[in-house]
């Protein structure tokens, strides 16, 4: 999966060093900025355009008068004000500014919960730039937890000298992943995208055959089909699961078909016994994608030993990490072996250089299976936060028209990897992008979820059955903060955003203009 927050910086961090802000008024401050003839619609017109939530009134000496949130004017238009009325008349004229002259960090050190907007005046009291609460508090979308005995069991490494792919957190951190799940034989691997392959590979699966992918998922599920010289397969997803829809997986089953890679998408399992079930009927390898999956359940059961291969990975943003790395997951000895052998340039058990199969590197180093090891020490604890992070953020979200909340089934237990939602523009009055982009200025981090894999450029060698859900979900869905060092406060950061967001637009779109 793709990165998510890895160059934010933590919480509460703030920048230091010495920045001269310009003298002229650069465009950031310009497009907040309004005459003192302003009426109130102007200022509504201008908040609606996504000025972080506030504006500026000069003079024509270009001295700041006053300043005005979404909050001033949403509560003189609720108290009955006209719009043409001038809107300096609700403007704040008792207003805290900083100063260019000043280092930055002590204009940041100005900013708190009560004055979130900081107008930065030159000597002459001109505005040249605008600090928010944003700049001082910028919430990644996701970021590694590494609090437990990561960096005890790294020294252990270096201390010992063994960093390689050989040493013995590798095996530690492989029969602690098997008892973790319940059973079956855990390998390590280079990737959750590398695990995948090993297990077509270890399939035989190959150039004439179709594999089926859901075509709501990151591109990792595809690529992995086509190294393999294969046909990817692109069916629709369930409008609850947002996961691999077993009708449109039965639909899609041709003679060519030998596997399914069913998608365990945002933390949601898939339905599997119907998938379980089609695959036997006509003689199909299934493969679970458990990338953002990690401790997910299916009727009690844990994802990736349901079918005959599950595949995790521990990529920088998972509920587990090592940086990069993955995990093969089997209750086959036979393909415990098969992948064993390929993940090791395909060199025999026992026999040193030689290579029973042109084999692949897909080995995890020892340092980074230490801290895997360490990670999956605190999974419980990951876990349980993001379950109550979930439960805060729907109770929050509940109600409001202009969000769809995604429905946990009763048979699973979604992990949450990303708490993912999607916008309803006919009620809200924006779309997700323009949604994200008013969080982005309240320092809030968000991400859109993935585009249909039939429509890309990389996927058009692939077959697509139609996928309306994926359309319609992939156009109006957003992630929200999901992280193990998120709190509940956190989330009301979110969420009271979300609020004051849709409050004002849905006051600008009852007011005439």
């Amino acid at each position: 999966m793709e990165p998510m927050g890895r160059d934010r910086g933590r919480r509460g961090s703030r920048p230091s060093g010495s920045k001269v802000y310009p003298v002229t008024t650069g465009q950031k401050i310009a497009r907040n900025l309004l005459p003192l003839s302003a009426t109130v619609r102007d200022v509504m017109a201008r908040l609606n355009e996504g000025v972080g939530g506030v504006v500026l009134f000069t003079g024509d000496d270009g001295i700041l008068r006053g300043v005005a949130t979404d909050g001033d004017i949403r509560r003189a238009i609720l108290n009955g004000q006209n719009l043409d009325a001038p809107a300096a008349d609700f403007m704040i004229r008792n207003f805290t500014s900083g100063r260019a002259d000043a280092d930055p960090t002590q204009n940041l050190a100005l900013l708190s919960a009560r004055i979130k907007h900081l107008p930065i005046l030159d000597a002459a009291g001109r505005p040249v730039e605008l600090l928010t609460w944003a700049d001082l508090w910028r919430m990644p979308l996701v970021q590694p937890s590494l609090g437990g005995n990561e960096s005890k069991y790294v020294n252990d490494c270096l201390a010992t000298g063994w960093i390689s792919s050989q040493g013995a957190y590798i095996e530690k951190f492989q029969n602690a992943f098997a008892a973790y799940m319940g059973g079956g034989r855990a390998l390590c691997t280079s990737s959750g995208t590398t695990a995948l392959h090993l297990a077509l590979e270890a399939l035989g699966i190959g150039a004439d055959d179709e594999v089926i992918v859901p075509d709501f998922t990151f591109g990792a599920t595809a690529n992995v089909v086509l190294h393999a010289n294969a046909t990817p397969v692109f069916v629709d997803v369930d409008p609850i699961t947002w996961t691999l829809d077993p009708k449109a997986m039965e639909a899609a089953v041709t003679s060519r078909t030998k596997a399914v890679i069913p998608v365990h998408l945002y933390g949601h399992p898939c339905d599997m016994d119907p998938i379980m079930a089609l695959a036997r009927k006509h003689g199909l390898k299934v493969i679970e994608d458990c990338a953002e999956a990690l401790g997910a359940e299916y009727k009690g059961r844990k994802v990736g030993l349901i079918g005959d291969v599950g595949c995790f990975s521990f990529f920088a943003n998972k509920v587990i990490t090592t940086g990069e790395g993955g995990m093969v997951v089997t209750n086959s000895p036979d393909l415990t072996a098969a992948m064993s052998m390929l993940r090791d340039h395909g060199m025999a058990p026992g026999r040193r250089y030689w290579h029973l199969a042109a084999g692949y590197n897909y080995r995890m180093t020892n340092l980074q299976a230490a801290v895997g090891l360490a990670q999956l020490e605190r999974i419980d604890v990951f876990l349980n936060r993001r379950a109550e992070l979930a439960k805060r953020y729907n109770a929050y979200l509940a109600g409001f028209a202009g969000l769809q909340l995604q429905t946990q089934a009763p048979w699973a237990r979604n992990i949450y990897w990303l708490y993912s939602l999607a916008v309803r523009p006919e009620h809200l009055g924006m779309n997700r992008d323009q949604l994200a982009a008013r969080l982005q200025e309240r320092g809030i981090e968000t991400r859109p979820v993935f585009h249909p894999l039939h429509d890309q450029p990389a996927y058009r060698t692939g077959i697509a059955r139609p996928c309306p859900v994926t359309v319609d979900i992939a156009t109006r869905g957003l992630s929200l903060p999901t992280g193990n060092e998120m709190t509940g406060a956190d989330v009301d950061r979110v969420c009271d955003a979300l609020t004051s967001i849709m409050r004002t637009q849905q006051v600008y779109r009852a007011q005439p203009v």
